[in-house]
């Protein structure tokens, strides 16, 4: 493929993509969530009392509508491309607290007849608006990303294969708004393809080419060549470390050590400040889904135990904060004589190896039909919301490991250990049983290193999704 072909393949295939399309999509939803959460909130103070508030009185807010959305553009959400999660739900979240209370005020000045239990409702539809709002936006993005326009196409300047597994993510996940058009490889002597996207030595023919078609993004993906015609040739550049270290990018702080320019990053869970945060967020959350979960848990309670012989809960000793041994519950997926039957499996040098590398089966035959189906969903970990409790768990946190695995982290062990394990975290999320050992290290310092309230929020949002999906639980 020739520069000109190129040019005439990506009109073919990126004929109308832009960041407007995704901008004016988001908008849109981000209304219909807003009125979503104010409808909710209503809703909950006109069941605690008819008299209090007409509930279809909320549908009148949305005359502030268009001034949230200013409020929402003015602090970058859109086109809400080129933003981290966490960071996209502490700017909605910013932004909803102050529309809101915008509207609180304007409703004392007009001296509305029900401006107590408005107000009333609107302060309730502030929380409610930190998950709504980036469900919405997270359901919309996997809505729109399989219409060809959605997201921005982007040239990767690569050296070797330092690009392919950026490459794969962005193509795997598409609702990021990452669209890969064109790779420059500094090593490649002539053109060719990878994942069907053209790979083209560095030229000004080539440079020229896409200056014409007008593609704004470029990610620079350990680019051996001098990078200073890139960064002044679009408008956005993005750039990337080795693919070992894709998952950690974290955010550092520039810092000037007397002359000598360095990067410094906060291990923010060492804060004690965080720590209580964290543990109150924990709490808040055990108890409102508590009436939920017991009636849940009680249900498959009686379904484990007409189902096969044994205990209904089956404890497992895990490594918890600071290197302390814990009983980590869990609802029994597997046969009363697993243990025994783990000895006879392992004789299989096949099976043994898989057990040695992850610590578990794929198709383990010692797991129940109703266990199968506990893990797939993983219900089966509904009974470490005790440990949570009892303060050896968060809902969030890294993987809780055994003292076997110990090895497998290496140094790294004991700054995992520093904070408390989760019920969910940045591996299950991103893959589950399917992440192998160094990725999950990988996402557990990460973690660790990046922890915020709002990161923490989106986990429990990605958890939530993963868990419908059922993707990657065995």
């Amino acid at each position: 493929m020739k520069v000109e072909e190129f040019i005439t393949w990506y009109n073919a295939h990126f004929k109308r993509t832009s960041s407007l399309f995704a901008g004016l999509i988001l908008m849109i939803f981000d209304a219909i969530a807003i009125m979503l959460c104010i409808g909710i909130s209503f809703f909950i103070i006109n069941l605690i009392n008819p008299q209090f508030i007409n509930f279809r009185s909320f549908v009148t807010y949305s005359v502030y509508l268009p001034l949230i959305i200013i409020v929402f553009y003015a602090a970058a959400l859109y086109p809400g491309i080129m933003i981290s999660p966490d960071d996209e739900i502490r700017r909605l979240s910013i932004c909803t607290f102050f529309s809101f209370m915008g509207i609180i005020v304007s409703i004392f000045i007009d001296d509305n007849i029900q401006k107590y239990p408005v107000t009333l409702a609107l302060l309730l539809a502030i929380p409610i608006a930190v998950f709504v709002l980036p469900i919405v936006r997270h359901g919309t993005r996997y809505l729109f990303s399989h219409f060809k326009n959605w997201g921005i196409p982007a040239v990767i300047y690569c050296t070797g294969n330092s690009g392919q597994e950026l490459i794969k993510r962005m193509q795997l996940h598409p609702e990021l708004g990452y669209r890969p058009a064109l790779i420059i490889n500094s090593s490649v002597k002539k053109e060719k393809t990878f994942s069907d996207i053209p790979i083209f030595p560095s030229s000004d023919a080539l440079l020229s080419a896409v200056k014409k078609l007008k593609i704004k993004l470029a990610i620079i993906c350990d680019y051996a060549e001098d990078i200073f015609d890139i960064v002044h040739s679009y408008r956005y550049t993005v750039s990337v470390s080795s693919e070992q270290n894709l998952l950690i990018s974290g955010s550092p702080q520039l810092r000037d050590i007397a002359g000598i320019v360095g990067f410094s990053s906060t291990h923010h869970l060492t804060q004690k400040r965080s720590r209580i945060v964290k543990r109150l967020i924990d709490l808040l959350l055990v108890f409102i889904s508590l009436p939920l979960v017991l009636t849940i848990c009680i249900i498959i309670a009686i379904t484990v135990k007409s189902t096969s012989d044994g205990n209904v809960l089956y404890g497992h000793k895990r490594v918890g904060k600071d290197g302390k041994i814990f009983t980590c519950w869990k609802f029994r997926t597997m046969y009363k004589d697993a243990d025994k039957q783990l000895a006879k499996l392992l004789k299989n040098k096949k099976i043994r190896a898989e057990w040695e590398k992850e610590q578990k089966l794929k198709h383990d035959p010692r797991v129940t039909n109703i266990g199968k189906f506990l893990r797939k969903t993983s219900l089966d970990e509904l009974p470490q919301l005790l440990n949570i409790l009892l303060g050896q768990m968060s809902f969030i946190g890294p993987r809780p490991i055994t003292e076997d695995e110990l090895e497998k982290y290496g140094n790294k062990s004991t700054y995992i250990l520093s904070v408390r394990p989760g019920l969910s975290g940045m591996w299950q999320t991103s893959g589950r049983s399917n992440t192998g050992y160094e990725d999950r290290v990988a996402l557990d310092i990460f973690y660790i290193h990046n922890w915020s309230v709002w990161l923490d929020v989106w986990l429990i949002i990605k958890t939530l999704y993963v868990v419908v999906q059922g993707k990657g639980a065995y």
